[in-house]
């Protein structure tokens, strides 16, 4: 099965965010070139996965207060590119502190407040996948077997009501689902049967 350009995965992701929260896509601001631009001077090869989302929008800074605005999925915000530096260099230093060896290419895409992490990791090989990095822990471990099922799923996650808002307007999850959901599409993904 041929599957779609992340940018397309992506802006489908955002209209069916909006669905239960339609301010959430004004709230990310406009991405533009400008923002992949910046991104080069961090990143030599700018993963195809990040020019989408950061040609679409900016993201979500720190400062948001706004519960239904903050989190792209439940628990972690889009990193707005003006704190994306910052945010590598935290990442850079949990890896470190963690004494976590690792190959290839890291990039932070979804933090929290706890400094935990949603990656983007391409290996030596090439090979890129989605991957979680807990601050506690310090274990890179793979949750989407490619960019596009880490998008592909997501929408699965609206399309299959793994997610909704909670009463205060916090996006939440059945964590059940989730799991049964993101395994289904990502087998390769220990994450999900652990």
């Amino acid at each position: 099965m041929p599957t779609q350009p992340l940018t397309q995965l992506f802006q489908e992701y955002l209209r069916l965010s909006a669905e239960q929260r339609p301010n959430y896509i004004a709230s990310l601001g406009a991405g533009d070139e400008a923002c992949t631009t910046s991104l080069a001077e961090l990143v030599p090869q700018v993963p195809e996965l990040l020019e989408a989302v950061y040609s679409t929008v900016a993201g979500t800074g720190s400062d948001e207060e706004d519960p239904s605005l903050v989190e792209f999925i439940p628990g972690y915000r889009l990193i707005h590119r003006e704190e994306y530096a910052q945010e590598m260099q935290v990442l850079a230093g949990v890896l470190q502190e963690k004494g976590q060896e690792t190959e290839g290419v890291i990039l932070p895409l979804l933090t929290n407040y706890g400094s935990d992490f949603i990656c983007y990791h391409r290996s030596v090989e090439g090979v890129e996948r989605i991957c979680d990095l807990l601050h506690d822990y310090g274990d890179l471990v793979v949750m989407y077997d490619s960019p596009a099922l880490f998008l592909e799923t997501l929408c699965e996650f609206y399309k299959q009501e793994v997610y909704f808002l909670d009463e205060e307007g916090y996006l939440d999850c059945d964590l059940v689902k989730e799991g049964e959901v993101a395994a289904a599409l990502n087998p390769e993904a220990n994450y999900w049967s652990e």
